[in-house]
């Protein structure tokens, strides 16, 4: 970190994330962490309001996951963005959250999928809402961790080197789980619309 970007213990604010999580790892003052939580406080609700229905329940997903972000600040690990980082800890903080909701939601969701199809299939022009909603569905049927990826790849648009930082595996497993967690949605969806 660069001496003019620190002056008189005072953090100026064209600091990165990584930077400014590097000055706290190392001791800088726990007030900085609001810093941190500030740039990235409407981007954390947004992303919770992406699971859940209410503002309040983002709300406390939010708070929740900065207090994550804080307890596990020391393992973060620079090869990664953080924002690649704080997504992993906003995604599991709410898919623990939807787990401990709904002990049913498999069935929910499997009964929700088929309408979804259903509606998307028998359209004459398919709108892209709907397409999405399916596609949501149908990642809530495979492993947390391969819709983690999926996410990251394709919704965040991460690379494969901020990927296999953030999940800390190997870049050869990272091609293959996507690959086969691709093949999986292709398969569920196959078979959803043999049902229908």
């Amino acid at each position: 970190m660069s001496s003019e970007k620190i002056f008189k213990g005072n953090i100026k604010p064209q600091l990165t994330d990584e930077e400014l999580v590097q000055f706290l790892q190392n001791g800088g003052p726990q007030r900085y962490f609001s810093l941190l939580a500030d740039r990235h406080q409407d981007y954390v609700k947004r992303k919770c309001k992406g699971y859940v229905k209410s503002d309040e329940e983002a709300e406390d997903l939010t708070q929740e996951v900065f207090i994550k972000v804080f307890m596990q600040l020391n393992g973060f690990r620079a090869e990664a963005k953080f924002k690649t980082w704080l997504y992993t800890i906003v995604y599991h903080t709410c898919i623990d959250y939807l787990r401990k909701k709904k002990k049913s939601t498999h069935q929910v969701i499997s009964d929700k999928l088929s309408s979804e199809l259903e509606d998307v299939i028998e359209a004459d022009e398919v709108d892209k809402e709907s397409l999405l909603v399916a596609l949501e569905l149908l990642l809530e049927q495979i492993t947390p961790e391969e819709k983690l990826l999926l996410l990251l790849k394709y919704k965040e648009k991460q690379s494969l080197d901020a990927i296999t930082a953030s999940m800390n595996i190997s870049e050869s497993a990272a091609k293959m789980r996507l690959l086969r967690a691709k093949e999986k949605i292709n398969k569920l969806y196959e078979k959803q619309l043999k049902s229908n």
